[in-house]
């Protein structure tokens, strides 16, 4: 992975988890203009914030640093989202799911 992927890696745990980026900051204690660098890549976050970042999101510090190009992290990936999602959400997973699958 290129140091490059980390910050969509940081935003796209973040929304799985439901936060925004002013709900993150509050968790981790960080200024939400803070966590929009680190998604954007303005920031690179130290070891300690990732691991803090890792913690408050509930994924492995080396999910951070997943090739998402990789057919398995793929798969791990959505594992992650579904198991996550709230029964709600899963509705909307499996219409989303649906409609992806019916396109040519």
């Amino acid at each position: 992975m290129q140091i490059s992927s980390l910050g969509p890696a940081i935003r796209r745990y973040r929304k799985v988890a439901g936060l925004t980026q002013a709900e993150l900051g509050e968790k981790t204690g960080f200024d939400p203009k803070t966590i929009s660098r680190f998604e954007t890549g303005t920031y690179t976050p130290s070891v300690e914030a990732l691991f803090l970042l890792a913690n408050v999101l509930d994924v492995q510090l080396k999910a951070f640093f997943a090739d998402m190009a990789d057919e398995d992290e793929q798969r791990a990936y959505l594992f992650g989202v579904i198991h996550k999602a709230t029964p709600k959400d899963l509705g909307k997973l499996i219409a989303a799911v649906d409609q992806a699958l019916s396109k040519p």
